[in-house]
């Protein structure tokens, strides 16, 4: 057997331990939301998704040789960093795409506060999908629960879905392009518990932060938006426009 050989098989085998991976959180999951308190139900996530795609991931990229990719974008990913940043119409001055970026988020983040609280005061329903209202915070005391949560997620996920797993798919695939999609596809179906709106939002979200991903060349900058997105819908908007017990007895 050659090297080639033997490097395709250690990559189907990493392959099925993040597929393994991701089966058990897709079936713990919704355990998670059925927990019979909303304490709980922050524990459960907060297991479930390290454990999933932190812990899956951070294996795979030792045992792999990559965990240097950590802090450097892999050269599977650079074939498509220039047509990233042609699509994202931002240059290629890092310091800028993140301001820009940072800029970005806070303005959707006060757009979505606004238009919560013209829904809230003319009656109208929340936004929030069922499954997602079961984590938003009711009360000032479940704030910490939902923001460490928020974090964690974005960690965790950027580490599976934006690294580890389009990195192997890529090697084995032969096409960078391909394994993003596949795993921008995968991240939008972890999140089906949310119901369609939730997936085509995942959809949307996953391919911005892969693009955003490709342009900064920066992991850690990936996971500092998506943590800025998750806390914006589990801390910022429960913190400013606070549920009602008619909202909360819904969820």
């Amino acid at each position: 057997m050659g090297a080639g050989e033997s490097a395709s098989l250690i990559d189907a085998a990493l392959l099925a331990v993040l597929a393994a991976a991701y089966l058990w959180f897709i079936r713990s999951g919704a355990r998670g939301t059925a927990a019979p308190d909303r304490i709980a139900r922050y524990r459960r996530w907060m297991t479930y998704a390290p454990a999933a795609f932190g812990g899956s991931a951070l294996l795979v990229l030792l045992v792999a040789g990559d965990i240097a990719a950590l802090a450097t974008l892999p050269a599977e990913f650079v074939p498509l960093v220039d047509d990233a940043r042609r699509i994202a119409g931002l240059g290629d001055n890092v310091a800028h795409i993140q301001i820009a970026v940072l800029a970005a988020v806070l303005g959707s983040a006060l757009i979505g506060v606004a238009l919560a609280a013209w829904r809230k005061r003319s009656g109208r329903g929340a936004l929030t999908p069922h499954a997602m209202a079961a984590l938003v915070p009711r009360d000032r005391t479940e704030i910490g629960w939902a923001g460490s949560l928020a974090i964690i997620a974005a960690i965790v996920e950027e580490l599976y879905f934006r690294l580890a797993l389009p990195l192997i798919v890529a090697r084995l695939s032969g096409s960078a392009l391909a394994a993003i999609v596949i795993a921008t596809l995968m991240f939008a179906r972890a999140h089906r518990g949310y119901g369609w709106p939730g997936m085509a939002f995942g959809v949307f979200s996953g391919a911005t932060l892969a693009l955003l991903y490709l342009v900064t060349g920066q992991l850690w900058f990936a996971m500092l938006a998506h943590a800025l997105l998750n806390l914006n819908v589990l801390v910022l908007r429960p913190m400013l426009l606070p549920v009602s017990s008619s909202d909360a007895s819904r969820s």
